[in-house]
């Protein structure tokens, strides 16, 4: 059933079960499903998919089952020059870097709608992220930052003949 394409994910991190006893058959269920992807045809099939299969389930069973979308917010890729200017500046650093596609749900998503977007993300221990355990180095931390700061200059341009407000030229 599924893509066979590693940038379509499915979480369910919310699992209800009524009454919640170890000995009784459940007479109700409640089940979450995030499903993602940077191509949203692809996406939105993984979710009929999912639907239409859970809907032949309950008729074989004769139960009821009941499906409620939330949300279908359209993928946001990066803008590719902020992603250059991104690599740019990690190898200018000497740093080492890989692009990478995130699937969460960041500001990104909302902000690329207003403005060219992109993300730097920092190397989190065992690759773990989002959770109590989540742990990243200073040195990594400030990595990115300086990471963040040449990719902030970059993008702004040159400032060599701009002047401060009292008319004295600018240093970088």
């Amino acid at each position: 059933y599924g893509t066979g394409v590693i940038d379509t994910v499915a979480t369910t991190g919310v699992l209800e079960v009524h009454p919640g006893a170890v000995n009784s058959v459940p007479r109700q269920a409640h089940v979450e499903i995030d499903v993602r992807d940077i191509d949203e045809e692809r996406r939105d099939s993984v979710l009929g998919n999912i639907i239409r299969h859970a809907e032949a389930i309950s008729a074989r069973r004769g139960v009821e089952m009941s499906h409620k979308i939330i949300n279908q917010d359209p993928p946001a890729p990066c803008a590719s020059h902020v992603v250059d200017a991104v690599q740019e500046s990690a190898d200018e650093l000497g740093f080492t870097s890989m692009k990478m596609v995130s699937r969460a749900y960041h500001d990104a998503l909302f902000m690329a709608q207003i403005a060219p977007t992109g993300m730097i993300f920092i190397p989190c221990k065992g690759g773990v992220s989002h959770r109590p355990d989540e742990y990243s180095s200073p040195e990594d931390m400030a990595r990115g930052i300086k990471a963040l700061a040449l990719t902030m200059a970059k993008l702004a341009g040159p400032a060599a003949d701009e002047t401060c407000d009292d008319g004295e030229k600018a240093e970088l």
